[in-house]
């Protein structure tokens, strides 16, 4: 019989059914915590209450409300609450819920969360999805539990309200973006300033400082980022574009074409945060420079259609002359400041601290160790081993802009940088040197070498500066060996024409296009840094150009460009793939669009794209010029049980099911083409959470030499394709896997599908002898508890979580999971 509380509980959700969560010795709480669509459960022990899985019960604040407020709901009992997918928008943890041990409120309209001290025992939060703008964006988005550790330490340390924000100056060169920068400094520099030259690179004026114009006392502090206007700058500056931020346009009074559109574009891709509520404050300001007829260079009510993110504030000023609209500037700029909805930023005390000293250290260093950091810290509290912690605190520092720190690159992580403009500069140097210009984009490494030396650079500097230019960080340049030298080349600064090259290649064409509303400059030297291992080399000479490229790989060739659509004016990725099998060149394909939509993912979260696969009529095959349907729309045929689509060119019907075909892999990869000799890969399943996908990505990079020498073929969900029946797929991988990794954790061992699916038939094949098992642990969870797991040898050696490897030997810890994944192979 059903527990009164239980149906009071469901009679407070409007008669929601609740059922008993299964019975897991154990891990009880995972069996609560997994969600079943139209499944709520609840969990006792005894008579008690201690677990609610109320996930999409359609539950409203006031409905949670009257369950806390039932006479017999003892809240101090409860260990674990699943109310993700709800609409929850206010919830507060009392200090009678202390027994909570895992809690997701996942889903809702949760706007701030806070943590009151006494919580040792919650060791599972999960807060995704929500517009929060407490935590910090920049602490949820180092996982949960880097968010978890963050409001663990805020309980415990106390917290500091900073109001400090990035204030960023953008524009086209000579619209007086330091001319505002320098007035904002001082009210009494001299304008016109005949003196002054633009902007290369970056400039940042840290703690332009006043009273909050509200909290009279209370400092207020903007760090000032003037950026400069020339185009070949504008890559780099994307890395520091960021949200919560004041965004300053600069507009000319006097230019007939602007690039103030281009701007405008990017401030609501990169400046916009689509969980909040308020539109961005954009101020704009237009510097007439003696024009007394200029106009703002936009028409507001289109600027409000278009961009109705974007709350654009209007400024007319004349640099040149000391009037009262110049003089008013600096106090409307300190207002709009204020208002910014995610301001204060909460901070531990500790960390703040750090924060501090590190302001002042730069006034006298550019740069520091990890070594020196941790002695920081810990100087101010932070215990001596908690590198986890510090880790944490170096990523937000990171991104609020204060230093840059790439933790994830082995031969940056023992560098963080104090003054990002140092580093930016020493790019740019670089990048407009005349030399390199001349060269049209390709330098050796004695250029670096003497152009750093005299600006003052010493060898290691140059060392750790050359790797921010390279992959996986600002990806300006890539290393390549042409006519028996290595030397480096930029993208931006190729040639625009594509060089001589023969195409198309012999038999059939995979095309594919990417087509862009809006595209952000540079994607097309980003993608060509990330694919350089694959140039094809022509006479000595990379095949390459500014935005274009042929690539040679696993027996296909592919040429892979920017261009513009002739009828709509729109920016286009098109890629078409030769050689080899259709399978193979489908495998091509899907390699290059991976590496194309990491960048999106990366630096464009909200960039807005449409994908384009080509018809496959009789017509179309033949065609130079084949018609292309957007992806989404087939997808949504197939969805819709349609399956066919017209051909606008050739009036013929196609199915749905072989235009889609044509593109996505079919299965594994182990339809690729070998070079001869070569044995086959063993195909790995590696079975995870998706919460757990970071882990499973850096493991992914640690493999990429076995993938790269065609020893091993991994798989995971991400293969799944649009449309396909994930559930028979998933199976028929895991049937034909050689190697089965398990990365447990307890977000894991919470999932129905990885316990009653993935894991049992993993475990099956192994007592058969057909498969390897092996489980690699990444946090601390009760996988020995399952006697067929605790006789597996795990990874890393002696099953030592992932979670508890210092910052600094994670790499370690992974290559031991890389050792011993070659031993089976």
């Amino acid at each position: 019989m059903k527990p009164a509380l239980i149906t009071e509980i469901e009679t407070l959700l409007g008669g929601v059914l609740l059922h008993p969560a299964p019975v897991r010795v154990n891990d009880p709480l995972g069996a609560l915590m997994a969600y079943k669509q139209g499944m709520p459960k609840y969990q006792m022990e005894g008579e008690t209450l201690i677990g609610l899985n109320l996930s999409n019960a359609g539950m409203s604040d006031e409905q949670w409300q009257g369950i806390l407020g039932l006479p017999d709901f003892q809240a101090g009992r409860i260990r674990a609450l699943n109310l993700s997918d709800n609409q929850i928008s206010r919830f507060e943890l009392s200090r009678g819920m202390a027994a909570l041990e895992r809690l997701d409120l996942s889903g809702n309209q949760l706007e701030s969360f806070s943590l009151p001290a006494g919580f040792g025992r919650l060791y599972d939060l999960n807060l995704e999805d929500n517009p929060l703008h407490d935590p910090p964006e920049e602490i949820m988005k180092q996982g949960r539990r880097a968010t978890l550790r963050y409001l663990q330490q805020l309980a415990a340390q106390g917290e500091r309200q900073v109001y400090e924000v990035k204030m960023l100056i953008v524009g086209e060169g000579h619209t007086g973006k330091t001319t505002l920068w320098n007035i904002l400094q001082d009210p009494n520099h001299p304008v016109p300033d005949k003196t002054q030259a633009s902007t290369v690179g970056i400039e940042i004026k840290e703690g332009w400082a006043f009273d909050h114009p509200d909290f009279p006392g209370t400092p207020f502090l903007a760090n000032l980022w003037d950026f400069g206007g020339q185009e070949i700058q504008y890559m780099t500056h994307q890395f520091f574009l960021t949200r919560r931020s004041l965004y300053v346009l600069l507009a000319d009074g006097r230019s007939e074409t602007s690039n103030f559109p281009y701007w405008l574009k990017m401030i609501n891709l990169l400046g916009v945060d689509a969980k909040q509520k308020e539109p961005l404050p954009v101020l704009v300001v237009l510097n007439e420079r003696g024009n007394p007829i200029a106009r703002m260079p936009y028409d507001p009510k289109e600027a409000k259609k278009d961009f109705p993110r974007l709350s654009l504030i209007k400024r007319e000023v004349d640099f040149a002359v000391k009037d009262g609209r110049l003089k008013a500037l600096p106090e409307d700029i300190q207002a709009i400041l204020a208002k910014l909805p995610h301001l204060p930023l909460k901070i531990p005390a500790y960390w703040d601290a750090v924060r501090r000293e590190l302001y002042e250290l730069r006034e006298t260093e550019n740069y520091i160790d990890f070594n020196r950091f941790r002695e920081i810290c810990m100087r101010h509290g932070i215990p001596e081993g908690d590198e986890q912690q510090m880790t944490a605190l170096s990523q937000l520092l990171h991104d609020l802009g204060v230093l840059l720190h790439f933790h994830e690159d082995l031969s940056l992580r023992d560098f963080l940088v104090l003054s990002p403009d140092w580093a930016v500069n020493a790019v740019y140097e670089i990048l407009r040197h005349k030399e390199v210009e001349e060269n049209q984009g390709r330098f050796g490494q004695r250029l670096l070498q003497k152009v750093w030396a005299r600006s003052g650079y010493t060898p290691f500097e140059q060392g750790h500066l050359l790797n921010l230019m390279l992959k996986d960080n600002f990806e300006v340049c890539f290393r390549a060996e042409e006519g028996q030298r290595t030397i480096y080349i930029a993208p931006q600064l190729l040639p625009a024409f594509q060089p001589a090259f023969a195409w198309p290649p012999k038999g059939a064409l995979l095309r594919y296009t990417y087509q862009y509303p809006f595209m952000p400059k540079g994607i097309a030297g980003r993608l060509i840094v990330r694919l350089h291992e694959h140039l094809e080399t022509e006479k000595g000479r990379k095949v390459v150009w500014e935005k274009g490229m042929v690539l040679k790989k696993d027996g296909c060739r592919a040429l892979v460009q920017e261009s513009e659509d002739a009828a709509t004016g729109l920016k286009l990725i098109k890629i078409e793939v030769g050689g080899a099998s259709p399978e193979s060149r489908r495998f091509v394909l899907r390699d290059i669009r991976e590496e194309l939509e990491g960048i999106h993912r990366r630096s464009f979260l909200n960039l807005r794209y449409v994908e384009k696969i080509p018809c496959c009529c009789p017509a179309c095959r033949d065609s130079d010029s084949p018609y292309f349907i957007e992806r989404s729309y087939l997808e949504e045929l197939k969805a819709d049980g349609i399956e066919t689509e017209r051909c606008r060119q050739s009036r013929k019907d196609v199915s749905v099911r072989e235009l889609l075909g044509e593109v996505f892999p079919a299965e594994g990869l182990a339809h690729r083409v070998r070079p001869a000799g070569q044995s086959g890969p063993k195909k790995v399943f590696f079975s995870y959470s998706r919460h757990d996908r970071p882990y499973l990505e850096a493991l992914l990079k640690h493999l990429s030499i076995l993938k790269r020498t065609g020893k091993l073929l991994p798989w995971d969900d991400s293969h799944l394709q649009p449309g396909e029946q994930w559930d028979d797929t998933i199976k028929a991988e895991l049937a034909k896997a050689d190697i089965i990794l398990l990365l447990l954790s307890s977000n894991a061992l919470a999932t129905d599908y990885i316990w009653e699916v993935e894991m049992k038939t993993a475990l099956l094949r192994g007592r058969r002898g057909e498969t390897k098992v092996v489980p690699v642990i990444l946090d601390h969870c009760d996988w020995k508890e399952m006697e067929e797991l605790k006789a597996l040898n795990a990874l890393p050696l002696k099953g030592k979580p992932m979670a508890s490897w210092p910052q600094a030997q994670q790499s370690e810890a992974w290559m031991q999971v890389v050792e011993g994944i070659k031993k089976i192979i």
